[in-house]
């Protein structure tokens, strides 16, 4: 199609180092405990037969699979990422926040380009597409014809 490739995210290098600086500031306890907000949501998106299920039970892989669905699902995607925010706003920051103003950024400077094909994580579009708004740009929704 003789369309430019431009990887816009954040070297891994740098997200490395900034993410080894926020474990230092993050209370893991807090993160991985039992009754964190987080692991609370995380065990809501689990199948029902698994809620109540001890800790070592293995998932089969259709109940995996489902959970993965689950999670991957853009409301759900929000909830997790806003109780990482609360919980582990540092990890959140280096993780996500400063990865979305950076891709932002890069798709901002991208002018000389007449239309432009955006591929990200889900974690970022909200992100990414807020700091775009700031920016100046318009949010047009367009609905894609489901093909089977």
């Amino acid at each position: 199609m003789g369309s430019k490739i431009i990887l816009g995210d954040r070297d891994v290098d740098v997200t490395l180092r900034r993410l080894t600086e926020a474990l230092a500031r993050t209370d893991l306890k807090r993160l991985l405990s039992d009754t964190s907000e987080l692991e609370q949501s995380m065990k809501n998106f689990l199948p029902p037969s698994l809620r109540e299920a001890p800790k070592d039970l293995s998932f089969s892989k259709e109940q995996l699979s489902e959970y993965v669905e689950t999670i991957k699902a853009k409301e759900n995607v929000k909830i997790i990422m806003a109780n990482l925010k609360a919980i582990a706003p540092e990890l959140y920051n280096a993780l996500v926040a400063e990865r979305d103003e950076f891709m932002s950024m890069g798709l901002n400077s991208l002018n000389q380009f007449q239309s432009i094909v955006a591929v990200m994580g889900i974690a970022h579009v909200d992100g990414v597409e807020q700091n775009l708004i700031r920016q100046g740009w318009t949010r047009i929704d367009l609905s894609c014809p489901v093909t089977r």
